[in-house]
């Protein structure tokens, strides 16, 4: 694609990257009186367009996250459909996501420091709270679980401000979303609480899970779960054969660690409803 390029009332300026899912664009759009914002636009990939349940999701993700109002979590402004493909607004974050982040510091060969990752994290717990709480127009809870906490879904702007993106994948106990088949496993395995990695049904302590994984790798400076097999890896994870961080043997604070420990227990107990 060449850009500038008109699409659905805006101009695309230049992409900023692709998933599994969609693409996401920088975009402007303009208005009278020389009025011009910057935004960013995400939309289905084109071979994707016309599968019902890759359109599902994606409707999903407008429909939840079109209603949040929070300053840790990304907002979403519009819906629309130009040249068969659904796609979304969203506000335009200038910054970068604690895996680029984290990308940088390794090539650089230093750390980030303790107190940042501390206060980035605290940061996106507090959206992610926002969200495991956010109830419908009937005072009833959603039930909203995120389902992909990752390094790639957590930016800091220029300014430091902490945003929690794409809900993509991400679930809600009513008839906004449909239920997710059994068994069916969302999300990026690496950061999969237990339960999710053996296709159980998740709640708020599995987004938990994976915040408490992006935390020990912000400490740790490398990956906690890999393997060349993602099977194998699903079934490491799944069956708890990890060691508690703590004694990983990683020069952080106690303090830190010990809520890592807490946080990456192999079963729901990691956090009391």
């Amino acid at each position: 694609m060449e850009f500038p390029a008109a699409y659905g009332g805006y101009t695309l300026l230049a992409s900023l990257g692709q998933g599994g899912m969609a693409e996401v664009f920088l975009a402007r759009k303009a208005g009278p009186g020389g009025f011009a914002k910057l935004l960013v636009i995400k939309r289905i990939l084109p071979n994707l367009a016309k599968e019902p349940e890759f359109i599902s999701m994606f409707l999903n993700e407008a429909r939840l996250a079109a209603r949040f109002d929070h300053p840790n979590v990304v907002q979403v402004n519009d819906l629309g459909e130009a040249g068969g493909t659904h796609y979304l607004t969203m506000e335009y974050l200038a910054g970068q996501s604690i895996a680029g982040i984290a990308r940088t510091a390794v090539a650089r060969a230093t750390k980030i420091g303790p107190e940042l990752v501390a206060r980035v994290i605290a940061d996106a717990a507090e959206g992610l709270h926002y969200v495991h709480e956010f109830k419908d127009l009937d005072g009833s809870s959603l039930g909203i679980v995120h389902r992909d906490v990752s390094p790639q879904n957590v930016f800091v702007t220029y300014e430091g401000r902490v945003k929690l993106l794409d809900f993509g994948v991400a679930k809600a106990v009513t008839k906004l979303t449909p239920q997710t088949r059994t068994g069916a496993v969302k999300g990026k395995i690496s950061y999969m609480a237990p339960e999710q990695c053996r296709g159980e049904p998740v709640d708020r302590r599995s987004d938990i899970f994976a915040l408490g994984v992006v935390l020990l790798e912000l400490l740790a400076m490398r990956r906690i779960f890999k393997d060349d097999n993602e099977l194998s890896l699903l079934r490491k994870i799944g069956g708890g054969d990890f060691q508690p961080p703590s004694k990983l043997g990683l020069n952080a604070p106690a303090a830190l660690l010990a809520v890592c420990d807490r946080v990456l227990l192999p079963s729901c107990a990691r956090y009391q409803l």
